[in-house]
């Protein structure tokens, strides 16, 4: 039957909120030491020669389903980059066997797809002073994860410059379900 709770001596079900895994899971980028040229569409990460792949841990359990409810991108920068655009989080359920690196071409090749589970529109960054910020919500993204993680690629939407050794600290929010 379930618990349930006494109210004026009537037995009512209690519904539990859905659980919270990963709420918040934040992982830090360091780029190169570089200030090589993004084109649009280039993966954004710490290593040009190796992957780039993001692994935002225990975001559920193993074989689990979870919703992502929002997203938020923390740059650790003091000042838009003159033609700094949006962002996008590409999703996988494994680290994505394509291992594109920092400024490589972000691409979905046919290695790729079975692990693929689309992508979050991140916005453009908000300048905050001393960090560049995006928050988006209210994004409702299913996805069912093979292990306990969850990957992605970040991604540029515009062609721009960046600073050298610049991070950006991708963070998600999710909840457990059914």
């Amino acid at each position: 039957m379930g618990i349930t709770r006494k109210i004026n001596g009537a037995n009512y079900p209690v519904v539990a909120p859905p659980v919270e895994l990963g709420s918040g899971l934040a992982v830090s980028i360091t780029r190169p030491n570089d200030v090589n040229v993004y084109a649009a569409n280039d993966v954004v990460g710490a290593a040009a020669g190796s992957t780039a792949a993001i692994e935002f841990t225990n975001m559920g359990p193993v074989g689990g389903r979870i919703e992502i409810s929002g997203c938020e991108l923390e740059i650790d920068a003091a000042a838009l980059i003159g033609t700094e655009a949006a962002y996008r989080l590409y999703l996988y359920n494994v680290t994505p066997p394509s291992a594109l690196g920092d400024n490589a071409a972000w691409d979905l090749p046919a290695g790729d797809r079975a692990s693929f589970l689309g992508f979050i529109d991140l916005g453009t960054p908000v300048d905050l002073g001393s960090t560049l910020y995006i928050q988006t919500q209210n994004i409702n993204k299913r996805v069912k994860l093979l292990g306990t993680s969850l990957f992605a690629y970040l991604v540029t939407v515009a062609a721009h410059t960046p600073t050298a050794l610049r991070v950006y600290v991708p963070k998600l929010h999710a909840s457990l379900i059914g």
